[in-house]
């Protein structure tokens, strides 16, 4: 059985939280601006 111990040492630090909403953040913009990129060379 797991106790409370066991369960504080899986939590996920915040800072990686914070890496991967920034990664997916940027990830986003990076697409918008493909998507506007093709948009530009097609029209």
């Amino acid at each position: 059985m797991t106790d409370q111990r066991d369960q504080e040492d899986l939590k996920t630090p915040f800072t990686f939280k914070l890496m991967v909403v920034a990664v997916a953040v940027y990830l986003g913009w990076r697409l918008v601006e493909a998507i506007v990129w093709i948009f530009r060379q097609v029209f």
